[in-house]
C-alpha cells in the first residue's frame, strides 16, 4: 500500500512538472520567435531567481538645501558611478559622486544658454556629453559632464519630440506628435545622430480633440522603450503584457508575453498618480479619466546578464509593494517578488531605483545585486 502511494505521488508530482513546463510555449509567427508565458513563473532548473539587494545610499530628501530634488524624473550614471538627477520642478539636474555625496547642481531656469525650461529627459552621449531635453525652449541643451554648458540643438521642426533614448552610436529612438491631414498621433521613431526620421515603431491614435467634451486616458502615454547593448530595441505599449524586441534595423524579431490578471484601480491610487503629474498651467489634471484596471506594466529594464526585469502594478503584500517579474534571457518567466523598487538602471552589479519614502517623497537608491 505504501508503495502504491509513494509512485501515486511520484507521477502526480511528475504531471505537475510536466503541466508547468508545457504551459511555457515557444513558436514561430511569421518569421518572429514568441515566447508564451504562463501567468506563474516557470520552476526553476537550478539557475539563481532570486534577486537580492543591499541598499548601499539612497538620495535626494536630504535636510540639505542644495541636496533636495524636489521632484527627480530622471536619472543617469556614468562609468564611475556618478549620478546625474534631473529635477523637474527646480530646472536642474544635481550630481552626486559614487558614494552618494553632492557634488554639484548644472543647469538653472530659464532661455539663455545654459538655461532650461520644463526639462522632460536626461542621457550620457557616446561621447560622454550630458543630454538634457529642453521642452519648454523646444531644444536639447549638451553640457560637459563637469556641468559647463556645450551647445543647444533646436528640435522646434520635430513636434513635441520627447522620451529620448540613445545607443551606442549616437542614434536615438523617441515620441513624436504627428499632424498629418488632420489626423494626429504619436509615432514611436528612430532617429539618426543629427535627428533625421530613420523608421517608425509603432504609432498610437491620438482622438482628443476638446478639451472640454474630450477625455484622456493617461496611460495611452505611456510607452516603454530602450536599446540593448547591441543596438536592438526592446518595445513595449503595457495595454497588453507584451514585450517586443527589434533589429537595429527595425525588424520585429521576438515577442515576450505574458498571462497576467489586471489589478483594479482605487480611488486612492488615483490620487496618487495626480500628484505627480506636472502642473503644466493649462488645466492637464482636468481633462484625465482613470480606466478601472492599471495596465499590464509600469516599466522593465535589463540586468547586466541579460535578465528581463518588469514592474507589474499587481499590489503585494506590504506598504507601496507591487510584484517584479523576472525572466531570463531567453525571455522565459522564472520568478516573481514583492518590492518597493523602480529599477531603471544595472551597472558594475549595482541596481539604481526610484523609491516611494513612508513620507511620499520620491528618491533614487542604490542596492548592491547578487542573485542566489
Amino acid at each position: 500500500m505504501k508503495k502504491a502511494l509513494s509512485i501515486g505521488l511520484g507521477l502526480l508530482l511528475i504531471f505537475c512538472l510536466f503541466g508547468q513546463i508545457q504551459a511555457q510555449k515557444v513558436k514561430t509567427v511569421d518569421g518572429v520567435q514568441v515566447v508564451e508565458n504562463p501567468e506563474k513563473p516557470k520552476l526553476s532548473t537550478g539557475i539563481p531567481t532570486k534577486l537580492i539587494l543591499n541598499e548601499d545610499f539612497k538620495i535626494g530628501d536630504s535636510e540639505v538645501e542644495e541636496e533636495m530634488i524636489a521632484q527627480v524624473t530622471f536619472f543617469v550614471v556614468d562609468e564611475n558611478g556618478t549620478i546625474y538627477a534631473l529635477d523637474w520642478k527646480a530646472n536642474n539636474i544635481k550630481v552626486f559622486d559614487k558614494n552618494g555625496k553632492f557634488v554639484r547642481t548644472i543647469g538653472k531656469q530659464g532661455q539663455g544658454p545654459g538655461e532650461i525650461n520644463f526639462p522632460s529627459g536626461l542621457l550620457i552621449t557616446p561621447e560622454n556629453e550630458l543630454l538634457v531635453e529642453d521642452a519648454g525652449n523646444r531644444r536639447l541643451a549638451y553640457f560637459t559632464l563637469e556641468g559647463e554648458f556645450l551647445r543647444n540643438v533646436s528640435v522646434a521642426d520635430k513636434t513635441s519630440l520627447t522620451n529620448l533614448v540613445m545607443d551606442n552610436e549616437g542614434n536615438v529612438l523617441g515620441r513624436q506628435f504627428i499632424i498629418e491631414e488632420g489626423d494626429m498621433s504619436f509615432e514611436i521613431r528612430k532617429f539618426d545622430k543629427d535627428l533625421n526620421n530613420l523608421f517608425t515603431i509603432e504609432s498610437i491614435p491620438f482622438t482628443f480633440r476638446d478639451p472640454q467634451k474630450d477625455k484622456m486616458d493617461p496611460f495611452d502615454f505611456v510607452q516603454v522603450y530602450f536599446f540593448d547593448s547591441e543596438g536592438q530595441i526592446y518595445y513595449g505599449n503595457p495595454k497588453e503584457y507584451e514585450i517586443q524586441i527589434f533589429s537595429s534595423e527595425g525588424k520585429l524579431k521576438k515577442k515576450i508575453t505574458k498571462k497576467f490578471k489586471p489589478e483594479k484601480m482605487t480611488e486612492e491610487d488615483i490620487e496618487k498618480i495626480m500628484d505627480r503629474i506636472p502642473d503644466m498651467g493649462f488645466g492637464v489634471k482636468n481633462m484625465m479619466e482613470f480606466p478601472k484596471q492599471f495596465p499590464a506594466y509600469e516599466a522593465y529594464t535589463l540586468d547586466e546578464e541579460g535578465r528581463l526585469i518588469v514592474r507589474s502594478y499587481n499590489k503585494a503584500e506590504g506598504e507601496n509593494n507591487v510584484y517584479l517579474d523576472i525572466f531570463d534571457a531567453d525571455g522565459n518567466y522564472i520568478d516573481r517578488f514583492p518590492s518597493k523598487v523602480n529599477p531603471r538602471i544595472w551597472k558594475n552589479n549595482k541596481m539604481y531605483a526610484l523609491e516611494e519614502t513612508d513620507e511620499g517623497f520620491i528618491v533614487i537608491k542604490r542596492y548592491t545585486v547578487s542573485w542566489q
